[in-house]
């Protein structure tokens, strides 16, 4: 788990390196190409300003200042500055005094006479003018589009500056600068898209090679129980063998003797059921074919109980059992399934090392039949639930891990299904076998 977590925090590192550098890399080109673009801008609108202020009499600018209608020369320069606005595709050209007030407008967007207010979003560049000298605007944006202007100075015979002509660049001169952002924000959010697209599929072969990895190990614990158990197998029922057969000959003196006792029936029979365990963890991993019968539930329940009565007695531990008053007849293999009753009273028990009391219940649910079994033990605590169902798992000091692998094996092959969880009224775990009802479909022999 530690590998894990230092893995996704060394790969979520690397994504952020990854997109830091490349967002840093396309905003320093995008300024880099912005400030060029701009530098170069400015110099063809200062070009213009500078070549247009040329044509400008500053001499006769108090005179156009008091009487335009009547100055020829006024309407000659206006008709030049209307064809060097159309040549060289700008907004605007205009023509103001020192105050502001405007001469000339190639844009007619501002009358004669009218203060040019347009001049506040330039103040330091027409300073600069005013003062004798070319200057070129910042660059500004007016929503989604760029503006910039250049300011010559007007000046008359004795070297005074008397007006400022103003180019203002056309929204199509920055079309290049709008098309740069958006590549950037383009690029950016592609290289964005792609990394998260490479983290899925990344963390997607991650999962695949951890999930086998997880069962290689599952398929080696296997082979090694399959080795271990081939071996003892031999061993362990001949003296099985053995005590069956002193089961059967304590049954036939107590018969002689007129004496029924149900405990003595239990000898060989539990051999026979010890016998079957030891042939499950053979097959274990592998497709069994139990035999199926019909049969109601909780007299099997009843009985497993009392299997189990004097074990569980010793430890302080109670079973409640309860039960619908109408049959819950199910199709089965009932010594397979009581195997998996027999681990589940087991495992309650074992929760609870201070005794208390264990309560099973059988519910009919639809075409299913459910048994619960229910402790008052500490529950799962932070352990996931699949973990508990691995083979050669387990909490315990004692135990081989197989238990709840074997029994969700049983029950899978019954068709039905075998949960933990942790109880909702208070601690403890319930267990829950859900197996199809005998109007339902056979049970499936596939793992």
């Amino acid at each position: 788990m530690n590998g894990r977590r230092r893995w996704m925090l060394w790969a979520v590192g690397a994504y952020a390196g990854i997109l830091v550098v490349v967002v840093a890399g396309l905003l320093l080109l995008y300024r880099g190409a912005r400030d060029r673009l701009d530098d170069a801008l400015g110099m063809r609108l200062q070009g213009v300003a500078t070549t247009a202020a040329q044509l400008v009499d500053g001499d006769r600018i108090v005179d156009w200042s008091f009487d335009p209608v009547s100055s020829t020369d006024l309407l000659w320069l206006t008709s030049r500055l209307e064809v060097i606005h159309r040549d060289n595709d700008l907004a605007e050209i205009a023509l103001c005094d020192t105050a502001a007030f405007v001469l000339v407008s190639t844009s007619k967007r501002v009358a004669w006479g009218d203060q040019n207010v347009f001049w506040d979003t330039d103040r330091g560049a027409v300073d600069v003018a005013s003062k004798g000298f070319p200057a070129v605007s910042r660059l500004y944006r007016s929503g989604r589009l760029f503006q910039k202007s250049a300011h010559a100075p007007i000046v008359d015979r004795h070297g005074n500056v008397v007006a400022v002509l103003t180019v203002e660049g056309n929204a199509d001169f920055f079309d290049a600068l709008a098309t740069l952002r958006q590549g950037a924000l383009a690029t950016s959010a592609a290289v964005l898209v792609f990394l998260a697209v490479m983290g899925w599929v990344l963390w997607r072969i991650h999962r695949s090679l951890e999930r086998a990895r997880e069962d290689l190990a599952r398929q080696e614990k296997l082979a090694a129980m399959g080795r271990m158990t081939a071996g003892i197998a031999h061993e362990i029922r001949n003296p099985l063998g053995i005590i069956r057969g002193a089961g059967q000959h304590l049954q036939r003196l107590l018969r002689d003797h007129g004496i029924e006792d149900e405990t003595a029936a239990f000898i060989p029979e539990e051999v026979d059921r010890l016998d079957r365990i030891l042939t499950g963890y053979l097959d274990f991993g592998a497709d069994s074919d139990g035999k199926t019968e019909t049969f109601d539930l909780p007299p099997l329940i009843r009985r497993t109980v009392q299997l189990l009565d004097a074990e569980l007695g010793e430890t302080g531990v109670t079973v409640e059992i309860e039960t619908p008053s109408c049959a819950t007849p199910c199709v089965g293999d009932p010594r397979r399934l009581q195997q998996v009753l027999m681990n589940l009273l087991l495992n309650a028990r074992d929760a609870m090392p201070g005794g208390g009391e264990i309560s099973m219940a059988v519910t009919a649910p639809g075409e299913t039949l459910q048994v619960s079994v229910s402790d008052r033990g500490a529950g799962l605590g932070d352990t996931p639930v699949e973990k508990l169902f691995e083979p050669f798992w387990t909490s315990k000091t004692q135990g081989s891990g197989l238990g709840l692998a074997v029994s969700r094996q049983i029950v899978r092959e019954h068709g039905g299904e075998l949960t933990l969880a942790d109880r909702t009224d208070g601690p403890g775990c319930v267990a829950v076998i859900t197996l199809p009802g005998s109007a339902s479909q056979e049970p499936d022999q596939r793992n």
